[in-house]
């Protein structure tokens, strides 16, 4: 299905919406939010749709808008983490896509209520382990032994910003603001001229050299800072490289270790030193303070309280 975004002024209003696919495109194609993430390559929806919509690994295809309720759904999700190699974490997002389509189908009037849709649930839920300060360092230092300069600048800024690796593959060069020493994550200049909510996360010292090269390097067209890194599949390939390096020299490292453990690393490091726990929570975009006190080994908060000084 072609969900190429139209101009408001060229997509007709339907009279009648019958399938999910066509309250998707709807949604898409009228709701400012999605409009604007979609546009600028920061949306997740359409991938959503697709893991949902995938007949192949067993999911539920195209159903009627009216037959969508929790039983379904939740077969639904089961259905992808046996199939995929997603978590049930990672496909509760297409929880968000379901009800934002549901909810605005319902408000126009093209279903009579929305059903009652909840989460799958997640058990045992153990936060990704976070890296040492010195095995970062080696980390960095590996991707510079094997000449790969941007693997060792990627890493060095997930480390010490704490943003994540898709915030990072997105972050262009209107997202920073060097005279205040900050990122702004989320939005566009013009969205968050408007009142769209972001979040400011602090620069570190160390970072701004790469960012002032790279932002004057960008091309004027995209400005992506980290343009190589477009592509997922590049910089996971490049990663593993070094991470595997790393555990062949260091034993403590094991498979859990991976790349979102450097954003846990910064979060870790920031609560070690005394930077207020709600500080902590804002910079790295948590829902709420009760995931920043509980999702990190505050014991390892302790033990490196010295030795991580950011």
């Amino acid at each position: 299905m072609d969900f190429t975004i139209k101009p408001a002024d060229e997509y007709p209003i339907p009279d009648k919406l019958t399938t999910f696919s066509e309250g998707f495109y709807y949604t898409l194609q009228t709701l400012p939010t999605w409009r604007e993430s979609e546009a600028t390559g920061n949306g997740n929806n359409i991938r959503n749709f697709e893991k949902l919509r995938d007949r192949h690994q067993g999911n539920w295809g195209d159903p009627p808008l009216t037959v969508i309720d929790d039983k379904l759904v939740q077969y639904t999700l089961k259905r992808i983490v046996e199939k995929t190699n997603n978590t049930p974490s990672t496909v509760n997002r297409a929880v968000s896509t379901i009800k934002t389509v549901l909810n605005l189908c319902a408000k126009h009037g093209y279903i009579p209520f929305v059903p009652r849709i909840d989460r799958m649930k997640v058990e045992g839920k153990r936060p990704t382990p976070h890296y040492r300060k010195e095995q970062v360092e080696r980390l960095i230092q590996i991707a510079r032994e094997r000449g790969d300069d941007t693997m060792a600048q990627a890493i060095e800024m997930s480390a010490f910003s704490g943003i994540r690796q898709a915030e990072m593959r997105r972050l262009r060069v209107w997202d920073i603001d060097f005279h205040k020493k900050v990122f702004l994550i989320g939005g566009t200049p013009e969205s968050r001229a408007k009142g769209r909510k972001y979040r400011a996360v602090p620069i570190h010292d160390r970072l701004l050299p790469t960012l002032e090269v790279r932002a004057a390097s960008s091309r004027p067209m995209k400005s992506y800072i980290f343009d190589e890194y477009r592509d997922r599949y590049h910089l996971s390939r490049d990663w593993e490289k070094c991470r595997d390096r790393l555990a062949m020299e260091d034993r403590t490292i094991q498979d859990g270790h991976v790349w979102r453990g450097l954003r846990n690393s910064y979060i870790t490091w920031a609560l070690s030193i005394g930077i207020p726990t709600m500080t902590v929570c804002k910079w790295a975009g948590h829902a709420s303070v009760t995931v920043t006190e509980g999702y990190y080994d505050h014991d390892s908060v302790r033990d490196n309280a010295n030795a991580n000084r950011m």
